[in-house]
C-alpha cells in the first residue's frame, strides 16, 4: 500500500513537471511582440526557420508554458537562472529579466550573431528542473521594436517630449511634441553599438554607447526626421537592451493626436502612434481627406525553367485618412534614370482615422466582356520608400500602406485576355462612404519583350545591355528596374526609362553609368504605363481629393543573378 502511494506521488509530481515548450510564432521582439518577418504573401525572399533573426543586445520575450515554476523579476546585473529557468540562443546562456509559467523576457547575449544564421539551427531554448524545449529555430528578416505604453506592441508608442532647455515629458494627446522639436523613442531590436555595456549590464552615461547610424523615423508612413543628421541612437542610459532614438520632427510633419511613428533601419518596425501639434499643447487631427486609385494591370511572369503565366487584375482602392494628400505623379525622362525604392514587409496595427471607404458595390466592364463584380480583399503589398537623388527618402505615389491594419480594396480577377488597347469602365453603387460613380481609361496596346532576360546573369562591368520590344505606343512608357529580395523588404536601386514606341532601352553596369546597385540573386521587371498626361481622373461623391485610374503590364523575368 505504501508502494502504490509513493507511486502515485511520484506520477503527480512528473505532472506537475512537465517540460517546457515554446509556442509557434512564440520569440518575439519584447517592445512590439512581432517576429518581426511580417506578411511575406507578396515577397517571395525565403525564411530560414520559423522565427525572428534575433539582435545581439536586445530585449527578446518567449511565450510558451512550463517555462518556470513561478514568477519572478531580476534586478541588474541580470542573471542567468531565475526560478531554476534559463534560456540559452545557439547554445549561449542569455541574461534573464523576467520568468513566469507562459512568459520570459530575457536579452540576447553576445556572439550569437542571429542575423547570419551560420547557427541558426541551435535556436533558441528553455531549460527548467523538468528537462528542455525543443530548440527555436531562427529566421533571417529582423526589425526593430517601438514600446508602446499598454505594452501591447501597437498603440501609442514609448516617446518623450525633448524641450529646448533639455527637459523632458511623456508624449500625449494633452501633451504633443511641436514640429521642429526633438523627440526621444525607446524601442529594442536596432542592432549593434559602439562602446556596449556587458550582456545583463545597464548602458553607460559616459561614455554613450552609440549606434554607428543608418536608423531613420517615420511619421505617417513618410521618411523625415534626420534633417542635418542632428540626431542620436543608441542604448538608453541606466536601462539593460533599450535603444533610444533622439530624432527631430520635421517642421513640415503631419499633425494630429495618432500619427503612425516607426524606425527605418534595414526593416521597418511596426507603427505605433505619437501626438504632435504646433506649439505643443493638446493635439487636434485634421479633416479626414479620401483618395481613390484604379488599376488594371497584366502581369506576364518569366519562370527559371522557362515557363509563363499570367494574371489579370482590377483593383480599386479608396482610402481615407487624417491630412492625407494626393500624390504627385511620376516625372518621366527620355532615357533618364527614374530613383530606387524600397518596399517593407511589416507587421501591421490599426492607426485610428485609417479607414477603407465604402462605395456600395463596383464592377467593371470592357471590350468583349460581360460585367464582372469585385469583392473586398484585404490590401496587401508593403510600405513604399523612394530614395531620393539628393539624399534621403520620402513615401511613394501609392495608395496607402499595408502597415495600417484592417484596410481592404475592391478587386476582381479577369478573365484571360482581358486586358489590351480599348476603353473599359468601372462603376460603383454608392456606399455608406462614397456616392455613385463611373470611371473610364483607354487602355494602351502591350509589348512584346524580344531579349532574352529569365536566369540572365548580369556584371557591372558589362557593356550597357540593350533590351529589346516591339508593340506599344507613343503614349505609354516603359520602365525597367531590379528588385533584389531581403527577407523583410525588397530593394530596387533604380529604374530606367524609355518611351514605348522607342522599342530599345539600355541597362548599364558600374562602369558604364549609375551601376545596377545590387548584387546576388533579383527579378527584372519590366512595366509599360501611361504617361502622366494620359491618366484618367476620378471624380465621386465624398471622395475629396478624387483620384486617378491607370493602367498597367507587367513583365517579371525570374532568376536573374547580377555579379560584379
Amino acid at each position: 500500500m505504501k508502494y502504490g502511494l509513493r507511486c502515485l506521488v511520484a506520477v503527480q509530481a512528473l505532472a506537475w513537471a512537465q517540460q517546457p515548450v515554446i509556442n509557434p510564432n512564440g520569440v518575439v521582439n519584447a517592445a512590439s511582440y512581432t517576429t518581426g518577418i511580417g506578411d511575406l504573401s507578396r515577397n517571395p525572399a525565403p525564411q530560414t526557420g520559423g522565427g525572428p533573426a534575433l539582435m545581439e543586445g536586445s530585449l527578446a520575450s518567449i511565450f510558451g508554458v512550463n517555462l518556470a515554476t513561478g514568477t519572478l523579476a531580476a534586478q541588474t546585473p541580470l542573471p542567468r537562472q531565475l526560478l531554476g529557468t534559463s534560456v540559452s540562443v545557439n547554445g549561449i546562456a542569455a541574461p534573464l529579466l523576467f520568468v513566469s509559467p507562459n512568459q520570459i523576457n530575457f536579452q540576447v547575449p553576445s556572439g550569437t550573431d542571429t542575423t547570419s544564421g551560420a547557427s541558426s539551427a541551435a535556436g533558441v531554448v528553455v531549460s527548467t528542473a523538468a528537462g528542455q524545449s525543443a530548440p527555436y529555430p531562427l529566421g533571417m528578416a529582423d526589425s526593430p521594436g517601438i514600446f508602446t505604453r499598454d505594452s501591447s506592441g501597437c498603440g501609442r508608442g514609448a516617446v518623450l517630449n525633448v524641450a529646448a532647455d533639455g527637459g523632458v515629458s511623456v508624449n500625449s494627446p494633452a501633451n504633443s511634441a511641436a514640429p521642429g522639436a526633438f523627440v526621444s523613442i525607446y524601442g529594442t531590436g536596432n542592432g549593434f553599438v559602439n562602446n556596449a555595456p556587458p550582456d545583463g549590464a545597464a548602458a553607460p552615461a559616459d561614455p554613450l554607447a552609440t549606434s554607428p547610424g543608418g536608423e531613420g523615423p517615420l511619421f505617417d508612413f513618410a521618411a523625415g526626421g534626420d534633417e542635418g543628421r542632428s540626431f542620436w541612437v543608441g542604448r538608453a542610459p541606466g536601462l539593460v537592451g533599450v535603444d533610444q532614438f533622439n530624432f527631430l520632427l520635421p517642421a513640415t510633419v503631419r499633425q494630429g493626436c495618432a500619427v503612425p511613428l516607426q524606425i527605418l533601419n534595414d526593416n521597418l518596425s511596426p507603427p505605433v502612434t505619437i501626438s504632435i501639434a504646433k506649439g505643443g499643447g493638446a493635439c487636434s487631427d485634421p479633416p479626414a481627406q479620401g483618395y481613390g486609385e484604379i488599376l488594371w494591370e497584366k502581369r506576364t511572369t518569366f519562370g527559371e525553367n522557362f515557363s509563363t503565366t499570367s494574371a489579370e487584375t482590377l483593383t480599386v482602392s479608396l482610402q481615407s485618412s487624417p491630412g492625407r494628400e494626393a500624390p504627385a505623379p511620376i516625372n518621366y525622362t527620355e532615357g533618364g534614370v527614374i530613383p530606387g525604392s524600397y518596399t517593407y514587409f511589416g507587421p501591421a496595427c490599426v492607426i485610428p482615422g485609417y479607414k477603407s471607404l465604402d462605395a456600395g458595390s463596383i464592377s467593371a466592364q470592357g471590350p468583349g466582356i460581360a460585367p464582372v463584380a469585385t469583392r473586398r480583399s484585404p490590401l496587401t503589398g508593403g510600405t513604399v520608400v523612394n530614395i531620393q537623388p539628393e539624399g534621403g527618402f520620402t513615401l511613394a505615389a501609392q495608395t496607402q500602406s499595408s502597415q495600417a491594419a484592417g484596410m481592404t480594396v475592391y478587386q476582381a480577377d479577369l478573365p484571360e485576355g482581358t486586358i489590351k488597347a480599348g476603353s473599359f469602365t468601372v462603376s460603383a453603387s454608392g456606399g455608406a462612404d462614397v456616392g455613385a460613380f463611373q470611371s473610364t481609361v483607354q487602355i494602351g496596346a502591350p509589348i512584346q519583350v524580344v531579349t532574352a532576360l529569365a536566369s540572365r546573369v548580369l556584371h557591372n562591368s558589362d557593356p550597357p545591355l540593350q533590351i529589346q520590344w516591339t508593340g506599344g505606343d507613343a503614349n505609354s512608357w516603359v520602365t525597367v528596374r531590379l528588385v533584389g529580395h531581403f527577407g523583410g523588404h525588397d530593394y530596387s536601386p533604380s529604374a530606367w526609362a524609355a518611351r514605348a514606341s522607342d522599342g530599345q532601352i539600355a541597362i548599364q553596369g558600374a562602369t558604364n553609368g549609375p551601376g545596377f546597385g545590387i548584387l546576388g540573386p533579383a527579378e527584372l521587371v519590366i512595366e509599360v504605363t501611361p504617361d502622366p498626361s494620359q491618366v484618367s481622373l476620378i471624380t465621386a461623391p465624398n471622395l475629396s481629393l478624387g483620384g486617378r485610374a491607370q493602367w498597367k503590364y507587367s513583365y517579371y523575368f525570374e532568376g536573374v543573378l547580377v555579379e560584379q
